[in-house]
């Protein structure tokens, strides 16, 4: 299942998805592949995915390679998106890792490898956009942790939280030229995912008013949305996709 909504603006524009080998940043690179726009899908150890989208649109989809863990392959996968392109107008971060992590278990590798894949690789590739274009959008993948926190998982939180702050921060400093938003899911059913929802899903959905864990094709949704030209005036957005999970509990 692919969003229905139609945005006419984004065809043809020029869109880097990161993390595009699977869950949602292979959902997004088919969303916007379903708009018309043209996408560098990047990936960094499985091409597959990646190769049979190519051959489904040969000539809007081209690959890109690169372990955005470390600063010289986020400099790489825009260098290459853009050049492939011939320009850059949206970049969609959605690449990242989840690990266990209690505290007390907590190694500096552990920790050193969560922030260099999802939080520094967030500022390098904000950077490398700013400085290949003018102006566009640019859309982060971040998390429910990031907002509220998450026991046994602080570091991956704390990735994601600081991710956030830079959103508010860029939001104001590279506007009025690009817009910089958030997107915020909670459960998602992905790859990723999978073994924690095998063991808990009937429990993590009891508290989502919704009564259901995201599909990759619903944070896909929500990327549409702020990617496109009708949110034209938002920015510094933290949009929460995760069913009301987030939402205060009645109590008594």
């Amino acid at each position: 299942m692919t969003p229905s909504s139609s945005y006419p603006d984004l065809k043809g524009k020029r869109v880097l998805v990161t993390g595009a080998s699977s869950g949602i940043g292979l959902a997004c690179a088919q969303a916007f592949l379903q708009q018309g726009a043209r996408v560098a899908a990047h990936y960094r150890s499985q091409p597959g995915p990646v190769e049979s989208l190519a051959k489904k649109h040969p000539s809007r989809l081209h690959s890109v390679q690169a372990d955005l863990a470390r600063e010289e392959g986020c400099i790489e996968a825009v260098g290459a998106a853009s050049k492939a392109l011939e320009g850059l107008d949206i970049v969609v971060h959605s690449a990242g890792i989840w690990t266990d992590g209690p505290i007390r278990d907590l190694s500096r590798g552990t920790l050193e490898t969560m922030f260099r894949t999802n939080t520094f690789s967030s500022y390098y590739l904000a950077r490398e956009f700013a400085r290949v274009s003018e102006g566009g959008a640019y859309v982060i993948i971040g998390s429910t942790a990031g907002q509220r926190g998450e026991p046994g998982h602080s570091h991956y939180a704390g990735s994601k939280g600081a991710v956030q702050s830079m959103v508010y921060s860029l939001a104001q400093e590279l506007a009025p030229g690009f817009r910089v938003n958030l997107v915020s899911p909670g459960w998602v059913r992905t790859p990723m995912s999978q073994a924690a929802l095998d063991a808990r899903e009937a429990a993590i959905v009891s508290v989502v008013p919704l009564n259901r864990v995201a599909e990759a094709e619903d944070v896909a949704a929500a990327t549409l949305f702020l990617a496109s030209d009708v949110s034209r005036h938002l920015t510094g957005v933290d949009l929460c996709c995760s069913g009301g999970a987030l939402l205060p509990m009645p109590r008594g």
